[in-house]
């Protein structure tokens, strides 16, 4: 008799539980708002005499906020090294740069970031950037002074990067590929890089 009453209570009892939402079926809410961001990764610039240049170290530091779970506005910024690739072209009768084919780029930029849910957790990032690049030595001839000088230009440019929300709260990891073109010395740089989000 007891035993019959005790499975009638346990039964009864489990009545709501199996009514409740279960953790499982709640949509992951991915963590939105203030960020900042750090990547490392590589850099190099196409085009020029020599094609394209060696690869070397890109690093990029990042803040931004989340206008909604799916549009982001930044800025970051960037630097890298265009490693053997002469812009100025070659002194006549040569293969040496008339100016100098080894230089760094730092990139100041405003990115917007549109995020494509692919799955739970991992999403698309196309983005677009735009901002100022300054370039020491000139790899082209600068418009008054001193050919050695660092000159700025213009700079505008696209990406695409892929961004996984970790089981970590506050913390995203990814990675990116962007493409920028200098405007007015013609330099096209791509940069890859892996990348660590936090978000606040």
């Amino acid at each position: 008799m007891k035993k019959s009453q005790l499975v009638a209570a346990l039964a009864l009892l489990s009545t709501p539980a199996l009514a409740a939402t279960p953790p499982e079926g709640v949509d992951f809410q991915p963590r939105r708002g203030f960020y900042t961001d750090t990547n490392i990764g590589v850099f190099f610039t196409v085009g020029g005499e020599n094609a394209y240049s060696n690869a070397q170290t890109y690093l990029q530091l990042g803040v931004g906020y989340d206008l909604t779970e799916r549009i982001s506005l930044g800025a970051h910024f960037g630097m890298g090294s265009s490693a053997q690739n002469c812009f100025a072209g070659y002194l006549p009768g040569t293969e040496t740069c008339a100016l100098s084919d080894n230089f760094t780029m730092q990139f100041l930029d405003v990115t917007a970031a549109y995020h494509v849910r692919l799955m739970d957790r991992l999403y698309l990032t196309p983005k677009l950037v735009a901002g100022y690049t300054r370039m020491d030595p000139a790899p082209v001839d600068p418009d008054e002074g001193d050919p050695g000088r660092a000159i700025s230009s213009p700079n505008a440019g696209v990406g695409v990067g892929l961004e996984y929300a970790t089981g970590m709260d506050h913390f995203s990891v990814g990675a990116d590929l962007l493409a920028r073109y200098v405007i007015g010395p013609n330099i096209t740089s791509f940069a890859i890089f892996p990348k660590v989000k936090y978000t606040f």
